[in-house]
């Protein structure tokens, strides 16, 4: 017999901290989902999932992200145990409400307890690779499709936070900063989300503090990361960070300042995108089209 399992028939855990629109998003989510289960407040990533996996009580579970809006028709699919890992952490896309991307970053993630246990990773973590995000410690299945959306413009302060992480993340070599000299070698698909974050936005609410965001998480990884001391994991830190450092009367003049830096110093293709360049991007970009639910990335 198969070894298959429905998605209806696993926990689903939320797991929200401080997101402006976290009660809504779970009332959204109890209403797709009413088996759903809820961590709130825990401090740190790594002990957040790992709160996670002690309330969950099917050995495989699904974390859905405090700014996470999910489509009911991922409760509709069934995995098949023969196709993909088991033991790996199970990532899916979502598609993100300032750019239009559709990659892993905030989507539905699916975890085995055993694995989510026995993790160390940001806060926790013992080595760089693990000190940003799961993906480079933890066994992953990167797969195709994308079953949520994820709204990260609720406030200035979300939206700034949202880009500079993953400006950070995509500036780095499984954690640890490129070289000015070695930046031209990034992975292709890295630059290209991290050009997206960098320009697309300025038509939708906050989009343009998603977007300072970005560029100054990419400028002090690989610029300037002697003024850059802080962990990105760290939100209450992160939040502190953006109400000392960025003046939203100045939004246009920092973007045009940090966007220069980048081009000048990399060569980073960072276009300046007013709303109508923006609104013309999205509609222009390739529709993501589904596959099967653990068809992988690549």
């Amino acid at each position: 017999m198969a070894d298959r399992t429905r998605i209806s028939d696993l926990d689903f855990v939320y797991i929200s901290f401080k997101e402006p629109n976290k009660e809504e998003n779970w009332a959204d989510l109890k209403n797709k989902v009413p088996w759903a289960k809820r961590v709130d407040g825990v401090v740190g990533f790594d002990s957040a999932h790992k709160a996670a996996a002690e309330l969950a009580e099917t050995d495989f579970f699904i974390s859905v992200d405090g700014d996470n809006v999910i489509d009911e028709k991922f409760l509709l699919e069934t995995l098949d145990w023969t196709k993909t890992n088991k033991k790996a952490v199970h990532r899916w896309r979502a598609r993100n409400n300032i750019n239009g991307l559709v990659y892993g970053n905030g989507g539905l993630v699916g975890w085995n307890k055993e694995t989510c246990l026995n993790m160390k990773t940001h806060e926790n973590a013992e080595t760089e690779e693990n000190k940003i995000d799961f993906c480079w410690g933890v066994p992953h299945e990167n797969l195709h499709n994308c079953y949520s959306t994820t709204v990260i413009n609720s406030t200035q302060s979300q939206a700034f936070i949202a880009g500079f992480r993953e400006g950070v993340k995509m500036s780095t070599e499984k954690g640890n900063p490129i070289s000015p000299n070695e930046f031209s070698k990034i992975w292709p698909t890295n630059l290209r989300i991290l050009t997206t974050w960098c320009t697309i936005g300025a038509d939708v609410e906050n989009g343009k503090f998603a977007m300072l965001g970005a560029r100054m998480g990419s400028f002090y990884t690989v610029v300037d990361h002697k003024n850059y001391d802080f962990d990105v994991s760290d939100l209450n830190g992160m939040a502190d960070y953006f109400s000392a450092t960025v003046r939203p009367e100045n939004i246009d003049q920092e973007l045009e300042m940090f966007g220069n830096s980048l081009r000048q110093q990399l060569d980073m293709p960072i276009a300046e995108y007013d709303e109508m360049d923006s609104r013309f991007h999205r509609f222009v970009m390739p529709q993501h089209i589904n596959k099967g639910v653990q068809d992988r990335e690549y």
